[in-house]
C-alpha cells in the first residue's frame, strides 16, 4: 500500500489551490456505517473540472493545501479524468478492504484548461465490523496422549481476543486465553495443544468451550462440544 500511496502522490506536485470549486462528495454520507461490501464512493465535479485522485485518511488532519497529512494516509486510488464513482471492493478489484474502523476521505480535481487543483472538505464515514468464527477443528493422537485445538475466525478487526476451556464434568481442568493479530481478507486461526494427565482415563468425556471476540465491540461468537481425552 505505502508504494502505491508515494506513487500518486508523486503525480499530484506541490501546486493546490483553496478548495473554492473542489469536488463535492455525495456518498457515504457524513458519519454513515457501512458495510465493508457495500462502500462506494461518488461524488460531483463543476463543469471546468477533472478528476485525479481520492484519499482515504483514518485522521481528519490535512495539510495548508488541503490534502491529507501523509501518515495518516490509508489508500490512494488514481481517478481518470470523467470518473465520478469509485467501487473499492468490486468483483476483480485488487484493492484490499478496509479495517472497521472510522475514516475520511476527499477527492483531488484540477481545472480542465489552467491544471489548477482543488482537494474537496475530507467528510467522514465509517466501516462496519464483519465477523465470523468457525467451530474449532480437534486432532487427537492416542499413542502421545494430546488434543490439538485450532480456532477458526475470519473479519475485517484488527485483533481479536480467544478463550478456550477444557472441562470434566462441569469442573475446568485445562484454559488458554490471549489476543491474536487479525489479518483482514485471510482467515485467522491459533493452535493449542493440551496433554492429558495421567489421572484422567483415556476416552473421558470433556466438553470444549471457545470464544472469539473482537478487542473493540465485543462482538464475536463461540461454542461448546463433547471431545474424548486422548
Amino acid at each position: 500500500m505505502g508504494y502505491r500511496i508515494a506513487a500518486v502522490l508523486g503525480t499530484l506536485g506541490i501546486a493546490a489551490a483553496t478548495a473554492l470549486a473542489a469536488a463535492t462528495p455525495v456518498t457515504p454520507p457524513p458519519g454513515a456505517l457501512i458495510s465493508p461490501s457495500r462502500l462506494v464512493f461518488s461524488w460531483t465535479l463543476p463543469a471546468n473540472e477533472q478528476s485525479e485522485a481520492l484519499y482515504i485518511a483514518d485522521q481528519p488532519d490535512t495539510t495548508a493545501a488541503g490534502m491529507f497529512v501523509k501518515e495518516n494516509l490509508v489508500r490512494a486510488h488514481s481517478l481518470s479524468s470523467a470518473e465520478t464513482t469509485w467501487w473499492p471492493q468490486a468483483p476483480g478489484s485488487p484493492n484490499a478492504p478496509l479495517y472497521a474502523g472510522h475514516y475520511w476521505w476527499l477527492v483531488v480535481s484540477h481545472d480542465r484548461n489552467t491544471s489548477e487543483r482543488y482537494y474537496s472538505a475530507p467528510r467522514d464515514f465509517r466501516i462496519e465490523v464483519s465477523f465470523e468464527v468457525d467451530r474449532a477443528t480437534v486432532r487427537r493422537s492416542l499413542s502421545h496422549h494430546w488434543l490439538r485445538i485450532t480456532l477458526h475466525w475470519r473479519g475485517n478487526m484488527h485483533a481479536v481476543r480467544f478463550k478456550l476451556s477444557l472441562l470434566r464434568g462441569g469442573r475446568l481442568i485445562w484454559a488458554r486465553r490471549g489476543l491474536r493479530t487479525n489479518r483482514i481478507g485471510s482467515p485467522g486461526s491459533a493452535s493449542f495443544t493440551w496433554h492429558r494427565p495421567h489421572f484422567i482415563k483415556q476416552g473421558t468425556v470433556l466438553t470444549l468451550r471457545e470464544g472469539i471476540f473482537e478487542t473493540v465491540g465485543g462482538g464475536g461468537g463461540g461454542d461448546f462440544f463433547r471431545v474424548r481425552a486422548p
